[in-house]
């Protein structure tokens, strides 16, 4: 899995993304050390370059992540620093759309968005990215100073191979969550399109998990020489998108809700997925603490050093345990 960068592979340099832990840990530390840096910069214009951070992609990943820089510059940095001004922190998302979480029903959308206001950040919608580069962005025309830029768009399967994709770069699929023309090859997941009674899939989780339960069968069947005809069917479970501490909006068939009652179906199913009943514990009990305290380590800055490789001739103890 890997980002779309719509056909400017030069952004990447310059606009990190977001699809697994390690680009989580990577994203961490670089807003972090951007506010060490503001805190230690005299220079003001160049303090608020470091204090303005752009998104780009108003989906789940973008909304969520916007919503978590505001909570942490609101609360939990707001003791940490004493020669930086917080408040004049900027959160800018920025996608082409003419909404945020585009997958979801309008009024929540727009309850989303305003969380998101009332958060502190600023939305830009109805804009495409015309430039990424180490000094920031150019947003419809406007270039906006930034040392902080996170990319949240989608991956650039269909580019890949080369088929047709909708307007985020996912390629579209058949009901049988194969590419047309290619029996043989499945697109499953945020990286493929496809429509169920006139709307689009989300790109959340439980969509891939229904999608490749039904194209491992499929492929099973085929080596068996059974394949079978029928479609793909989605059974949504329902929505859900985290706005910032204590909000949630979430969306199961007739079902809108968004708020405080949300968010407490939100932490109960995420407490259900966990793997273990020890876990499901550690994590509440962790919640709680950090409810009660306001302490998170939010501040830990992680680097990740490669184990340096041996000299050549040099044998390590756990070599020959192994040979053993």
């Amino acid at each position: 899995m890997t980002h779309s960068y719509f056909g400017h592979d030069e952004f990447a340099e310059s606009a990190p993304g977001l699809k697994g832990l390690a680009d989580a840990v990577r994203i961490r530390n670089k807003v972090l050390r951007a506010f060490e840096q503001a805190e230690a910069e005299d220079d003001l214009s160049l303090r608020r370059e470091l204090l303005t951070f752009v998104l780009v992609g108003a989906g789940p990943t973008g909304v969520e992540l916007a919503a978590s820089l505001a909570v942490l510059v609101r609360t939990k940095l707001k003791a940490e620093f004493r020669r930086i001004n917080l408040a004049a922190t900027r959160i800018v998302l920025v996608d082409m759309a003419p909404r945020v979480l585009g997958s979801f029903a309008a009024e929540l959308s727009k309850a989303a968005k305003r969380r998101l206001e009332k958060l502190g950040g600023e939305v830009r919608l109805g804009h495409s990215v015309d430039q990424i580069d180490g000094d920031g962005v150019v947003v419809g025309g406007e270039r906006i100073a930034s040392k902080v830029v996170v990319w949240t768009a989608p991956s650039p399967a269909g580019k890949w191979l080369n088929v047709a994709t909708d307007h985020a770069g996912r390629a579209r699929i058949q009901g049988d969550l194969t590419v047309p023309g290619h029996p043989d090859i499945h697109v499953i997941g945020d990286t493929a399109s496809l429509e169920q009674e006139g709307k689009p899939l989300p790109g959340v989780a439980q969509v891939a998990i229904q999608q490749g339960q039904y194209a491992g069968r499929r492929i099973a069947q085929s080596l068996l020489g059974k394949p079978s005809s029928k479609p793909f069917q989605y059974f949504d479970k329902g929505n859900m998108a985290v706005i910032g501490a204590e909000f949630t909006i979430l969306q199961a068939g007739r079902v809108r809700l968004s708020g405080l009652v949300a968010w407490l179906a939100w932490a109960a199913i995420h407490l259900q997925f966990l793997t273990t009943t020890s876990l499901r514990l550690t994590v509440l009990l962790q919640w709680i603490w950090s409810f009660a305290t306001g302490q998170t380590g939010v501040r830990t800055i992680v680097n990740h050093v490669p184990v340096s490789k041996p000299n050549k001739g040099v044998e390590l103890p756990i070599a020959n345990e192994l040979r053993k």
